[in-house]
């Protein structure tokens, strides 16, 4: 809480605190009752004239004050808003609302999944280099718990990405190399449906060289593939593969169908009726 006091003090304060008249000034002995007494009449943080900050009297005759102090309701509106930004930019928009709070654990594999990367996120794994790669068809859940991770760690502050494969290897080679080196510092990436078509030897090295940086730099990851064990290893290759598996997790579902087989049983059910 800041003290803005007597006529000296007056001159330092904020421009802002200057222009407000004394109606302005909520008329209260402490920080908390001038806190109640604007939480009782707040149009919410987005309509709040003082961005966030409050200031009150202790009595119309003090020859200290106005104080100021910051609204704890505005400020946690903000860090949200400071949030889904973060979250828009690191996540594609389709997958926004991807969460584990949403997350159908319809199976078996489905809820050894949703566990072990709930597990990922509160242990923070990925400060150790740990990885998780989750592996099954189409439309099982994969992207999604992908997603999810990335939500949580943006929201425990950490810089944090979702990156589809194959928009890594587009473009010219040059563009590839300057993908790869972006995201190479990055404290977590998701590398969402990493496939054969993925796996071109023209990006070998490059992925050769981004495991083994995050490796060496002890900066874990989270992959999504279609592929089996076996046919990733073919794809990455044997460095790359044993470099990642000796502090990987795979995680296979192949209990449950696709979702989007599911929907489109549901979009389709008008012909049955």
């Amino acid at each position: 809480m800041n003290g803005l006091r007597n006529s000296k003090t007056q001159r330092d304060a904020p421009s802002q605190t200057r222009k407000l008249k004394p109606s302005y000034f909520t008329q209260a002995k402490t920080k908390n009752e001038a806190f109640e007494k604007c939480k009782a009449t707040c149009q919410g943080p987005q309509n709040c004239p003082f961005n966030g900050t409050l200031f009150y009297m202790p009595n119309t005759k003090s020859l200290y004050g106005p104080y100021a102090f910051d609204c704890p309701i505005y400020k946690k509106w903000r860090k949200q808003l400071e949030l889904e930004k973060r979250v828009m930019e690191s996540i594609p928009k389709k997958f926004w609302d991807r969460t584990f709070q949403n997350f159908e654990a319809v199976s078996e594999d489905l809820a050894l999944a949703l566990n072990i990367t709930k597990k990922y996120v509160a242990k923070r794994a990925w400060e150790k280099g740990a990885n998780i790669v989750i592996s099954g068809k189409y439309g099982v859940g994969k992207t999604h718990l992908a997603a999810s991770v990335i939500h949580e760690a943006i929201k425990l502050n950490f810089n944090a990405v979702f990156i589809t494969a194959p928009s890594l290897v587009n473009g010219s080679i040059n563009d590839i190399r300057d993908k790869f080196q972006e995201i190479k510092r990055i404290e977590l990436i998701a590398l969402d449906d990493f496939s054969i078509e993925t796996s071109h030897k023209m990006i070998a090295k490059e992925m050769f060289e981004l495991i083994n940086y995050r490796y060496e730099s002890e900066k874990g990851m989270v992959m999504t593939t279609n592929l089996s064990a076996v046919e990733l290893k073919e794809s990455l290759g044997d460095r790359i593969f044993d470099r990642m598996q000796e502090r990987t997790v795979i995680i296979k579902i192949a209990d449950v169908e696709s979702y989007r087989k599911k929907k489109r049983r549901e979009y389709i059910s008008w012909m049955e009726e």
